[in-house]
């Protein structure tokens, strides 16, 4: 099982420091992780760093890792695309980058279960540019699942999506890692997303680790109003289930 933890990372853009000493504790896989913080807390520089696209110090260690150029995927914010290739051909080609050139029936097969799994089988002759951002969404989603990878990291993968299309996807995303032992970290702005699905959370504020560990301990109206600047509490809905209620800002 795929095991994930950093040891002081930081990054740099210029002079400003925008990711401080982030030590997260071991994330394993099966687990989903949300990170939350504010605008600007550092959740998309935390990822580009664990994906080893941005430089900087400190560690990020794998441990469990099968093959380790595609143990990772990663969807960024922006799924602006200007390619001019079909939703079908633009997740068979994130598939060859990690499954070779040699084109096999079984590619074809994960690229439709993808597009099936997401709902979005009829977009597959589509030209990505011209899909909504919600779609783009979607299909950036399915470009990281077919690539069947150890450790996804979605940040915001969500925004853009109706409340069916984000319950659907959280869904699936949930189910696959409970499923291939998948570990996934995803950034949310939506708590309650947070709360429904993640198994840990993790709270950057101002480039740093604030908290980590289950969302009952973490989301705390002490913990939200120093992150957020927000009056808020976590209680029982008339199900029973947890439920962010946000009283004002501070």
């Amino acid at each position: 099982m795929v095991v994930l933890s950093t040891d002081r990372l930081g990054a740099r853009f210029g002079s400003r420091q925008v990711l401080r000493d982030v030590t997260l504790p071991p994330c394993h896989g099966g687990e989903v992780v949300a990170v939350i913080g504010p605008n600007a807390a550092g959740k998309s520089t935390l990822f580009r760093r664990i994906a080893a696209i941005l430089p900087g110090p400190g560690d990020c260690r794998l441990e469990g890792v099968h093959d380790s150029d595609r143990a990772v995927a990663y969807m960024p914010q922006d799924q602006t695309g200007t390619a001019v290739l079909t939703v079908f051909e633009s997740v068979l080609l994130a598939r060859k980058q990690v499954s070779g050139w040699r084109l096999a029936a079984a590619d074809l097969m994960e690229v439709d279960r993808a597009l099936t799994a997401l709902e979005i089988g009829d977009l597959a002759n589509e030209i990505i540019s011209e899909l909504s951002g919600g779609q783009r969404q979607l299909v950036g989603l399915a470009q990281c699942l077919v690539r069947e990878p150890q450790v996804l990291l979605l940040d915001e993968p969500t925004s853009a999506l109706d409340m069916h299309r984000q319950l659907e996807a959280m869904r699936r995303v949930r189910n696959l890692a409970q499923d291939t032992g998948m570990l996934v970290l995803i950034a949310l702005h939506d708590l309650n997303l947070a709360l429904k699905f993640a198994d840990k959370v993790a709270i950057l504020s101002g480039g740093t680790l604030h908290d980590f560990g289950p969302a009952g301990e973490v989301l705390t109206p002490e913990n939200l109003a120093a992150t957020f600047r927000i009056r808020a509490r976590v209680e029982p809905c008339s199900q029973g289930k947890p439920h962010l209620i946000v009283d004002d800002a501070i």
